[in-house]
């Protein structure tokens, strides 16, 4: 039986990827897959010591809270504790079902997101293979494997260890196939499962748009984009009831949106060090954080300066989009800048500046790899959509993590760049 095993998982991986998988390709992915699973566990155990920062403690109160029973409670932002409305729901659900079943303590999460690890290896493996064939599959391996922009929030208290995995299946889903009514409702039950982790996900859908519109022209492509955003909404529903329950208001996921009070103000706008950065606390919104008020009502406050600040400062909008927008979600910046992140967000500064110098090396390849490829519409107009769309939503706030579902597309285009791996247009694919 185990002899059979490889003939067994070929046709397996075969099926999946939609072309004959041999048993060379086979063990160099297990072995892609072990090594990733290596250097996480690794890099947990070696930081198991590092202080929670950025949003990490607040998942681990509401973590903590979820396994004493107490589901979704906060202590965020005045310190009583309260059923909150302050993030989305999917992670908490994550983090206090683990510390439910093994006892609080971030260290017990983050070797079990080290298993997430091998599992977006695969799925960014079947990713390439899918579209583009094995050799660029084959190449992507050991940078999934081994770049750091793909793995450090793994091993950290953030949403994006199950974000990422959940936009790599939405991306197989979609890109380079024919839309169909049942596709539809698969990818809404799949951006509903996404936007619950990491509502800023949302610019995937003007992926899908797009792609669906080239592969079954407009018409149909925005009926079956509308009927995916329905499913997705019809799915989410339930969560915001519970908002409306706790709240009376109308919160859809979470007051996460009130951010755009930590980017439209005077502090923002006359760093000269940071323009634009959102920050947690401002001058101007110190008033609201001293004079305790529900989760609804103090979004409500920011959100309502946060308006009245653009309307008066109609120019803060291109502002913030060319500095949170391009420059802090691609990092077309100094490089110390971007580092300059890392201490906030719990990470280790010798890894992400490891991360960042393969990032820009990637990022060229991958602009390569996209002109390269600029008669696949299928593929190039989805991936172009989808980073516009991320510049414009996180035009709000912006940092390295932002960008972490769109790293995939931009290890595999990079791949794509050598020639040696993907003919020129017109020409015959190797496999």
């Amino acid at each position: 039986m185990i002899r059979r095993l490889p003939e067994a998982l070929c046709r397996l991986l075969s099926r999946l990827a939609g072309a004959r998988v041999g048993r060379r390709e086979l063990y160099l992915l297990i072995a892609a897959m072990a090594l990733g699973l290596a250097l996480r566990v690794a890099y947990v155990l070696v930081t198991q010591d590092h202080v929670l920062a950025g949003d990490e403690p607040e998942y681990d109160t509401q973590a903590r809270f979820f396994a004493d029973g107490r589901l979704y409670w906060s202590t965020t932002p005045y310190g009583d504790p309260h059923p909150s409305v302050w993030k989305a729901p999917g992670y908490p659900t994550w983090v206090g079902t683990l510390y439910w079943l093994l006892g609080p303590g971030a260290l017990r999460v983050l070797l079990v997101q080290t298993v997430l690890g091998p599992l977006t290896i695969f799925l960014t493996w079947l990713l390439a293979r899918r579209l583009l064939g094995m050799r660029v599959a084959l190449a992507v391996l050991p940078v999934a494997a081994l770049y750091p922009n793909m793995w450090q929030w793994e091993a950290r208290l953030y949403p994006e260890a199950l974000a990422l995995p959940l936009a790599l299946v939405v991306f197989l889903v979609v890109l380079d196939r024919p839309p169909t009514p049942r596709l539809a409702i698969l990818t809404g039950g799949l951006m509903a499962a996404l936007l619950l982790v990491r509502p800023t996900s949302g610019f995937i859908f003007a992926g899908i748009a797009v792609a669906w519109c080239v592969a079954a022209g407009w018409r149909r492509g925005l009926v079956l984009t509308a009927a995916s955003v329905a499913v997705a909404a019809l799915l989410i529903a339930p969560w915001t009831l519970r908002n409306a329950r706790v709240t009376d208001a109308f919160v859809p996921i979470s007051i996460q949106d009130a951010a755009l009070s930590g980017t439209f103000n005077d502090d923002a706008a006359n760093d000269p060090i940071y323009p634009w950065a959102w920050r947690s606390r401002v001058r101007r919104d110190e008033d609201i954080f001293r004079s305790p008020r529900g989760d609804d009502e103090f979004r409500d406050a920011l959100q309502e300066r946060a308006f009245d600040y653009i309307a008066d400062h109609p120019s803060a909008l291109p502002k913030a989009f060319f500095w949170n927008g391009l420059s802090r979600t691609w990092d077309v910046r100094r490089p110390g800048r971007a580092l300059d992140e890392v201490r906030f967000e719990g990470r280790t500064d010798e890894v992400a500046a490891v991360g960042l110098a393969i990032y820009y090396v990637l990022l060229v390849a991958a602009l390569v790899g996209l002109w390269r490829l600029r008669r696949r519409r299928e593929l190039v107009l989805p991936v172009l959509a989808m980073a516009l769309a991320a510049s414009v939503v996180f035009t709000v706030a912006a940092a390295t993590r932002y960008r972490l579902p769109l790293e995939p597309l931009i290890v595999i285009l990079a791949c794509a760049a050598l020639p040696q791996l993907v003919p020129g247009p017109g020409r015959r694919y190797p496999d």
